[in-house]
C-alpha cells in the first residue's frame, strides 16, 4: 500500500515548491475568474499530495513545506473567504439565476472550501502546524466551531435520514445544488471535529493558550457542543456510515469510527485540561449533559483508546456528585486573560462585500456559465483531470462510487467516477447524472 501511494503523485517536487510559494489569500471578487481557477486546481492538488504522503507513512514534504514557508494561515483565509461567499454572494447568484443551466462552476467554488479544510486537517496533526498558525488560530477556531454548529443544524433538518432515490430523480437543478451544498457542508463539518481537537491539544504550543481557552470554554462552550454530537452520532445514517468523505454501507464491526474517536479525544482534552478551572463552570445543566455520556464509554472503546479511562473516571465522579478536587467544580474564576486576541479574518471579508453582494454576484455569474466554448472546455478538462486523475484515484483506492468496494471501470461518458459493475452504476446514476451530463457536454 505504501509503495502505491509513493508511486502516485499529484505534484512533482518542483511544482510543489512553486505552488506553495505562490500561495496568497484571494479576495472574494476574484472568485471564479481564470486566475482563481488556476489557484483552485493548485490547492486541490496540494490537498491530494498531502493526503497521499500522510497515508504512505513516509516523508510528509507538503506539510513540512507549508509550515516552513508559513503558508497555513493562507488556508484559513481561503476557508473563511468561501464561507462568507456562500453566505452572502451565493444567495444573490441564485436570485439572479434561479435555475442555472450548469451547477459545475458553483460547485467548484463550494468545493474549494472543502479542499482548504482538508489540507488544514492534514497539516495540523503535528504541533508545528499549530505553531505556524499563531494568532490566526483564534480565527480558525471560530470558523471550525461555526461548522460544528452548522452540523447540528443539518442533523436537526433531517440530513441523516436515508436518501430517497426516487425523489432525487425528480430534483430540479436548484434542489440538486442545495443537496450538493449540504453534502459539502457535512464533509467540512466532520473534518472540523478533528481540527478542533488539534487546536485543543496544541493550545499551549501556539503561545496564546489563554485566548484559545477563552474561545473553547467561554465563547463557544465547545465541551457541551462535543457532547451533543457524541449523542447524535452524525457518522451514521440508517445502514450507512461516513467514510473518507462518502456514505458507504455499514458492516458489523466493533472498531470505533474515526469521527467518534476524534470527538472522545477532544472532549477528554477539554475536560481534563488544567485551564478548565479558570475558564469553565460545570453547573447542573453541564453536569447532566456530561453524565449522560458515561454509559457510552464501553469496555470496547476503552480497549481501543486506553487514555479515555481517565475521562470515564472523571464522568463517574461527576455522576455521583463527587466534584471535590475536580477541575471546573462549579467555582467561577475570572481567568487570567489580560489581552484577548479576537477573530478578524471574517470581518475583513464581510467588509469586502458590505452593500456590494448583489453587484459582485452579477459580475461573477459569467464565470459560472460554462457554455461549451474552447476556454470552458479547457477549464473543464483541467478540473476533471484534477478531480479524477491518478492522484485522486489513489486517494479513493479505486473504490466504487456505489458500494465502496474495489472498482475496475470508470463512467464511459465523463471518466470521473468508478464502479465495480453495472448494478452499482445503475443505482448511482441518479446522483451522478447531472455532473456527468455537464462534464460530457463541456468536454465534447
Amino acid at each position: 500500500m505504501a509503495d502505491k501511494s509513493i508511486a502516485v503523485s499529484a505534484l512533482e517536487v518542483g511544482e510543489l515548491n512553486l505552488c506553495i510559494d505562490s500561495m496568497e489569500p484571494k479576495s472574494i471578487e476574484a472568485i471564479g475568474n481564470q486566475s482563481w481557477v488556476d489557484w483552485h486546481i493548485r490547492l486541490q492538488k496540494l490537498n491530494q499530495q498531502a493526503v497521499l504522503e500522510a497515508t504512505s507513512m513516509g516523508e510528509e514534504l507538503t506539510k513540512e513545506t507549508l509550515i516552513s514557508a508559513g503558508k497555513l494561515p493562507v488556508l484559513v483565509h481561503e476557508a473563511i473567504c468561501i464561507q462568507v461567499w456562500r453566505q452572502k454572494i451565493y444567495p444573490q447568484i441564485l436570485k439572479l439565476e434561479p435555475e442555472p443551466a450548469t451547477t459545475f462552476g458553483i460547485y467548484m467554488v463550494l468545493y474549494h472550501e472543502a479542499a482548504a479544510v482538508g489540507l488544514l486537517e492534514t497539516a495540523l496533526f503535528h504541533e508545528a502546524g499549530a505553531q505556524c498558525l499563531s494568532d490566526v488560530t483564534v480565527d480558525l477556531l471560530d470558523y471550525a466551531i461555526e461548522q460544528l454548529t452548522a452540523l447540528v443544524g443539518l442533523i436537526n433538518s433531517d440530513y441523516l435520514k436515508p436518501e430517497d432515490l426516487k425523489k432525487q430523480l425528480s430534483e430540479s437543478t436548484l434542489e440538486e445544488l442545495t443537496r450538493q451544498k449540504n453534502d459539502l457542508q457535512f464533509d467540512i463539518s466532520m473534518r472540523c471535529i478533528t481540527i478542533v481537537r488539534y487546536i485543543a491539544e496544541h493550545m499551549e504550543a501556539v503561545g496564546i493558550g489563554a485566548c484559545i481557552a477563552t474561545g473553547l470554554y467561554r465563547t463557544h462552550d465547545a465541551p457541551a457542543l462535543l457532547a451533543l454530537l457524541l449523542q447524535a452520532e452524525p457518522w451514521r445514517r440508517g445502514e450507512e456510515v461516513f467514510e473518507s468523505g462518502k456514505w458507504v454501507p455499514s458492516t458489523p464491526s466493533s472498531e470505533l469510527h474515526r469521527s467518534e474517536a476524534q470527538l472522545w479525544l477532544c472532549l477528554r482534552q477539554l475536560l481534563l485540561q488544567p485551564r478548565l478551572a479558570q475558564h469553565y463552570r460545570i453547573d447542573d445543566t453541564a453536569r447532566a449533559t456530561f453524565c449522560r455520556l458515561e454509559s457510552k464509554l464501553s469496555e470496547s472503546i476503552l480497549d481501543q483508546i486506553p487514555p479515555l479511562a481517565e475521562l470515564k473516571m472523571f464522568l463517574c465522579r461527576l455522576a455521583v456528585g463527587d466534584c471535590a478536587g475536580l477541575a471546573g467544580n462549579g467555582v467561577k474564576s475570572p481567568g487570567c486573560t489580560l489581552v484577548e486576541i479576537v477573530p478578524q479574518i471574517k470581518d475583513k471579508y464581510l467588509k469586502q462585500v458590505h452593500k456590494r453582494a448583489k453587484s459582485i454576484a452579477k459580475a461573477q455569474l459569467q464565470y459560472f456559465c460554462l457554455d461549451g466554448s474552447p476556454s470552458s472546455r479547457e477549464a473543464a478538462r483541467r478540473l476533471l483531470e484534477c478531480y479524477a486523475g491518478d492522484a485522486a484515484l489513489a486517494l479513493e483506492g479505486g473504490r466504487c462510487a456505489g458500494c465502496g468496494e474495489q472498482a475496475a471501470r470508470k463512467c464511459g461518458r465523463c471518466s470521473s467516477e468508478w464502479y465495480c459493475g453495472r448494478e452499482c452504476q445503475v443505482k448511482q446514476w441518479s446522483k451522478h447524472k447531472e455532473l456527468c451530463d455537464q462534464l460530457s457536454q463541456l468536454l465534447i
